[in-house]
Order: structure tokens, then sequence, then C-alpha cells
């Protein structure tokens, strides 16, 4: 019978993209919180998207400097939304197995399949995107070169981001945490 060692407690998971002590600190974590709220929650999942949507429509700047701020003004704005959106939903859309219980797992498993399915509708929209701003394509005139780069960052950041936005959208409140009564 082979002996398994314990994962340790700083054991970065990088196709997750989280540490185990980072995923059991949040779930343990009882402060309160507006992010724990369903209400605040949906108001990120919508500002996220806007904002990746928003992204994307950069390729319609014709003004290199205006376009380029524009993206990485976008772009920060999306990051920070996305590490906001896993703080919400306690890193449980992006843990790994062994650190969620059954029902955290289910859950997980739950947002990662509505995702992907929300990813194929996307995939969709922006391959028509695509085919519309390039050279051959109707809008081409209305975009200037070097476009892809909004595109593409809002296709990444919208990829990453829909399993969060997803179990955001889906998880109801947390109850206020009970004041415990301590010993004399």
């Amino acid at each position: 019978m082979t002996e398994t060692k314990p994962t340790p407690k700083n054991r970065f998971y990088w196709l997750e993209g989280v540490s185990r002590s980072e995923v059991e600190k949040s779930l343990a974590d009882r402060r309160p919180s507006r992010l724990r709220d369903q209400g605040p929650r949906r108001v990120l999942v919508l500002a996220s998207a806007l904002v990746l949507a928003a992204l994307l429509f950069t390729v319609f700047i014709t003004q290199n400097k205006l376009r380029t701020y524009s993206e990485v003004l976008l772009m920060v704005l999306g990051l920070v939304l996305y590490f906001q959106l896993r703080k919400a939903v306690r890193l449980v859309s992006d843990a790994p197995d062994e650190l969620l219980d059954e029902r955290q797992i289910a859950l997980r498993n739950a947002a990662h399949t509505v995702a992907y399915r929300t990813l194929v509708t996307l995939s969709v929209v922006y391959a028509v995107i695509v085919y519309l701003v390039t050279p051959h394509g109707i809008l081409h005139p209305h975009v200037s070169d070097g476009f892809w780069r909004g595109l593409a960052w809002s296709y990444l950041l919208f990829a990453s981001s829909l399993p969060a936005m997803v179990l955001a959208w889906q998880l109801p409140s947390e109850p206020p945490e009970e004041p415990r009564d301590e010993p004399a």
C-alpha cells in the first residue's frame, strides 16, 4: 500500500492559478463583505461584462493613441474585476477538487458547464466580429491597423472570467455570521 504525502501548505496549483493557503484562507474567511451578497456580486458581473465588451469595441477607435490608452485602461480594469470576481466566489471557481468539499465541487462543475456553453456562444460572436473587421469584411474601413490587441484581450478575459461570473451570478447571498459567545 502506498502512502500519500500531505499536500504542502504553500503548494501552488499552476493550472488553476491558486495556492492551497490562498483557497483555505478564502474559504475560512468569515469577515463581513459586500461581495458575499448576491446583489453586489451581480453588479460586479455586469460591470465586468460591460468592461470586456467595451474592450472588444476598441477595435472601432481609429485614432491610434486613444485606442491604445483605452485598451490599456480597459485591460487593467478587466483584470481588477476578474480578481474581484474570484474573491467574491471565494476562489471556488478555480480551486482544485482536493481543496473543496462535494457541494463546492458540484457548484464549481455546474458553473463550468454553463461557462463552457456561454463561451461557445461568445466564440461564435467573436468569430463573426473578426470576419466583419478583417480586410475583406464590411466593417474593415471603420477599424485601424493593429486592432487585434483589444479583441484578443477581451476574448481571453471573458474566457478566464466566465466560470467566476457564472458562479457569482448563481450563488445566493451568504447568511451573516452569527456572533459567537465567548466563554467568560
